[in-house]
């Protein structure tokens, strides 16, 4: 993403001052929120990953605050999921699996669409040569994953991960 975008330092600051002189002085806190959650789920989407580790950290206390994310729910998806096959570094990647263990508990409801996904990738990782702390964290999201959905729908992926030759 590039810094000309909407959510650059200039439109945010521009477009809070319009919103806060339009409504009295009355919503800048709710909005700077929002544009707290863009910002950081454009550093979590970063090519750089010092950038992406930046935006785990501030997603980890977004969801840590138990701060739902439902209108950024499908964007988050999705750079969770190029983060599962991303050449980052161990660092970046074990802090990305802890911030998975909070998203899932607390959007579980939320994430029946992405579960394949998860769940797939997630299994992928246990067959993957890791070192053992990294180990640890990818057993512990499968954990939780276990814990938080149907056990049907679980097993139906299972099933459909086991057969899939593509896999």
């Amino acid at each position: 993403y590039s810094d000309d975008d909407a959510n650059s330092d200039a439109s945010s600051a521009c477009s809070e001052r319009s919103f806060s002189s339009r409504n009295g002085g009355a919503g800048p806190h709710f909005l700077r929120q929002t544009e707290d959650v863009a910002e950081v789920l454009n550093h979590c989407a970063s090519s750089n990953w010092s950038e992406r580790k930046e935006g785990l950290l501030g997603l980890q206390n977004l969801l840590k605050s138990q701060r739902m994310l439902r209108v950024e729910l499908k964007r988050l998806c999705e750079i969770f999921t190029r983060m599962f096959a991303d050449p980052h570094s161990k660092q970046v990647f074990s802090m990305f699996l802890e911030t998975l263990v909070d998203f899932i508990v607390l959007h579980r409801d939320d994430l029946q669409d992405w579960l394949f996904v998860l769940l797939t990738q997630l299994l992928k990782k246990m067959g993957a040569d890791l070192l053992g702390s990294v180990q640890a964290k990818v057993q512990k999201a499968l954990d939780v994953t276990r814990e938080s959905f149907p056990f049907e729908q679980q097993f139906n992926i299972l099933m459909r991960f086991i057969v899939d030759q593509t896999q």
